[in-house]
């Protein structure tokens, strides 16, 4: 594992910034034994885990928002 790990919001694949300066796509993947998908940079070394972002606490007014279908 590596020493630096990203809390991530993106699924299934994540954009960085590599350490040389490219920007390198990092797959997440659900492992056997792992609560949440991450991924590893082989270039830096970083670990990306996903976290399913929380629903927002702010009630909003009807109408604004998604429309249902």
């Amino acid at each position: 594992m590596s020493e630096r790990v990203r809390i991530i919001y993106d699924f299934p694949v994540v954009a960085h910034l590599c350490s040389d300066g490219s920007v390198r796509n990092t797959r997440l993947v659900r492992r056997a034994g792992l609560q949440h998908p991450e991924g590893q940079c082989t270039v830096c070394n970083t670990t990306f885990q996903y976290r399913k972002p929380k629903p927002s606490n702010v009630r909003h007014p009807d109408g604004e928002g998604i429309v249902h279908f």
